[in-house]
């Protein structure tokens, strides 16, 4: 498997600094959850999708790698239309598509040197509390491959704090998720090192 997806291409999605790529993609996580209306997710899906052609990507990349995550998304569908409600399959989708989408469009628009780069300088103050910030950039940076993960992770911690009545709160849904995506950077990290690989 390989770690960068990255495309070549002269485009403007390429040109966008890999920094402002990443928190697009981070307050599209968080503004999904804003909303159960389906006619605002499909219309966010719908701009999500416009970043393709402005990459100028090749339609053959993107079917390649979007696949097997259309397959995941029809189950996901099928199972909440038989369980819950078509409604909430239709919009817990839609919020696992637009993930979906942000997070391709970044790895096959962005170098993973340039986003290591950027998650390097955002874990460097956490490196007094033993975090090892190139270790867990990269880490990061392949994690961001598999964004339907994410996507789960999200919904885990909304469920969560749905509960508790939080569920509209940014820092109870943001400070949980970090701590989860953290501990899942350090078992990913463990298991590298495990393989001698040495970051």
């Amino acid at each position: 498997m390989k770690l960068s997806l990255y495309v070549p291409k002269d485009s403007p999605v390429h040109a966008l600094p890999a920094r402002w790529k990443l928190g697009l993609l981070f307050m599209t996580g968080l503004l999904i959850l804003l909303t159960d209306d389906a006619r605002l997710l499909g219309t966010g899906l719908a701009i999500a999708l416009v970043g393709f052609p402005l990459a100028r990507l090749p339609s053959t990349e993107i079917f390649h790698q979007a696949r097997p995550m259309l397959i995941v998304l029809a189950i996901f569908f099928a199972a909440h239309a038989m369980f819950t409600t078509i409604e909430t399959g239709t919009v817990l989708t839609l919020r696992f598509a637009i993930m979906i989408v942000c997070g391709l469009l970044l790895t096959l628009t962005t170098r993973v040197s340039d986003l290591m780069s950027v998650l390097e300088r955002i874990f460097l103050p956490l490196a007094p509390l033993g975090l090892n910030p190139e270790k867990t950039s990269l880490v990061f940076a392949m994690t961001i491959r598999f964004i339907p993960v994410l996507a789960e992770t999200w919904e885990t911690v909304r469920a969560a704090q749905q509960a508790r009545g939080m569920d509209r709160n940014a820092l109870a849904l943001l400070i949980p998720m970090t701590v989860l995506t953290l501990r899942r950077a350090d078992q990913i990290s463990d298991a590298i090192e495990a393989r001698g690989i040495d970051l």
